[in-house]
């Protein structure tokens, strides 16, 4: 009997829920301008809430983290630990608060006065987006898009920034995101095609490979070439004579020399049709490496489907290059 009267009582909720549900959630918003303003009238002043009110705010927040948040030295504002911690995770919520408000199911690419913040790599802009960002000014007119640095080894980084969407390799992919394979890529090498040894070949020996001078983008990550072992140690022992400032000077540096360039055969094809250059096979063993667009799963935005549409008609305009 007593066991029955049990089962039929209603769940008392766990106590983190219930303490949630006390705690008034447009605090969020002071919380959020507090974790990134100076001080607290720049943070009132962004929320447009009196020195008292962000005081009353600051309180409350206190008490429900059970820690100060941010404290004064002087006249400087720092956070602590656990405000440094809270910072990203507070700003990932209010993208998704703001995504959530604003969605819509109907979308007009030529009315929207939307904005979307691309997270890449240099190569991958290149040859994906350089097409759709100038079409944008009729397709889409009112539509801003940023491009942001993209890390491959730490993509979640670009997330926590205010990414809307990661472009990168398959193999740098997060599990937990929606993820969409664009186009399959490998590592193939780019020479000028008056080169004046390599000029008549289409694929690279090991030993003509080797023996060439080379030419890399700073900062470029070995790690991002879909190699085995073999071609890894091939790549790092490549004798390099120029390293340039970035992927989009290396056409210029490459021309009228006998430089050899080493990177996405996508991208140096697309280069190849534009300038005096050759696309010839690398002496590594061939992987494909696909890339792929990611955005996360509570996404459901049709300006953002919209975008990657674009990128994917992008694709299509070169399938020679796959």
């Amino acid at each position: 009997m007593d066991a029955k009267k049990s089962e039929a009582q209603p769940r008392m909720p766990p106590p983190d829920a219930a303490h949630l549900r006390k705690l008034n959630l447009n605090l969020l918003y002071p919380l959020d301008a507090i974790l990134r303003a100076r001080s607290l009238t720049e943070a009132g002043r962004e929320v447009r809430l009196s020195q008292p009110a962000m005081s009353h705010a600051l309180r409350r927040l206190r008490e429900h983290f059970a820690d100060d948040l941010v404290v004064h030295l002087g006249a400087e504002q720092q956070l602590t630990p656990l405000g440094l911690a809270l910072r990203p995770e507070v700003q990932r919520v209010m993208r998704e608060v703001e995504a959530a408000f604003n969605f819509s199911l109907a979308f007009d690419p030529m009315t929207t006065t939307g904005a979307i913040n691309v997270a890449t790599s240099e190569a991958i802009e290149q040859m994906l987006l350089g097409e759709v960002l100038r079409n944008l000014s009729t397709t889409a007119p009112g539509l801003t898009v940023s491009i942001l640095p993209l890390d491959i080894a730490r993509p979640q980084r670009a997330l926590d920034d205010g990414a809307d969407l990661l472009l990168l390799p398959g193999e740098c992919a997060l599990d937990r995101l929606e993820t969409l394979p664009i186009l399959n890529d490998q590592t193939s090498c780019m020479i000028w095609i008056g080169h004046p040894t390599l000029r008549d070949c289409h694929d690279l020996t090991e030993e003509q490979y080797r023996a060439a001078r080379h030419v890399v983008a700073r900062g470029e990550l070995t790690e991002s070439f879909p190699l085995d072992a073999d071609g890894a140690e091939m790549l790092r022992a490549r004798r390099i004579g120029i390293q340039t400032s970035s992927q989009a000077t290396l056409p210029a540096i490459v021309i009228g020399s006998d430089l050899v360039a080493t990177g996405s055969m996508w991208l140096f094809q697309y280069y190849a049709s534009m300038m005096p250059l050759k696309v010839v096979t690398a002496p590594f063993a061939r992987r494909q490496n696909p890339i792929v667009a990611q955005w996360p799963k509570h996404r459901r935005d049709p300006m953002l489907a919209w975008f990657i549409d674009q990128i994917r008609e992008r694709r299509r305009e070169y399938p020679r290059a796959l």
